[in-house]
């Protein structure tokens, strides 16, 4: 089976295909577009002598997405008209998506010719785990952390507040935090008792 894609590109359908399930699914809370660059440097000698370099870079757009797990437990506590909800802790979904459709390839220096291609291949080799390692960073889960709070509140005033114990009730204020943030440290222990 094959799937035209233009005038001369043809997609062959995969030999085989596996479809796994997520036990319990995931709730995709938050996401981050970014353009990503990656360069390398390479310094040539001959006999120890100095005869230039070749430069590579590479720049591609980059979603990094999070998620929390929805099978695992979350711990909810009521108190005077507040929900508080300590979340499991948002984790990147992976791999970080790409879009090759435009990556950018650059190389420049003496030698570029003859090494130019290899050095960019390397890099390109090298985005999806350098992306993977990006996406867990402490910079770039602290970026996303608001609106993955917003969208677990809004899933908590959706699904959870809708249940049967909650008819006739004002609807709480909804308050998230994960368990990781020193709240969530504190409050899920003595939640769960």
């Amino acid at each position: 089976f094959f799937v035209p894609l233009g005038p001369s590109v043809v997609v062959q359908q995969a030999a085989k295909r596996i479809v796994m399930r997520k036990p319990g699914g995931l709730l995709e809370v938050s996401t981050i577009a970014a353009e990503e660059r990656f360069e390398s440097s390479t310094s040539h000698t001959i006999l120890g002598v100095p005869v230039g370099k070749t430069v590579a870079m590479v720049k591609v757009p980059a979603v990094y997405r999070y998620h929390i797990p929805l099978a695992k437990d979350w711990v909810f506590r009521v108190d005077d008209g507040t929900l508080l909800v300590v979340a499991p802790p948002v984790q990147p979904s992976l791999p970080v998506a790409i879009d090759t459709t435009r990556i950018e390839t650059f190389s420049e220096g003496a030698w570029s010719l003859l090494t130019g291609q290899n050095a960019i291949n390397r890099l390109v080799e090298s985005i999806t785990p350098a992306l993977g390692k990006k996406a867990s960073t402490a910079d770039l889960l602290l970026l996303q952390r608001e609106s993955a709070r917003l969208t677990v509140s809004e899933f908590v005033r959706k699904w959870v507040t809708v249940q049967d114990q909650w008819k006739g009730k004002k609807i709480p204020t909804v308050i998230v935090v994960f368990e990781d943030e020193p709240l969530g440290k504190t409050a899920a222990p003595l939640m769960a008792v």
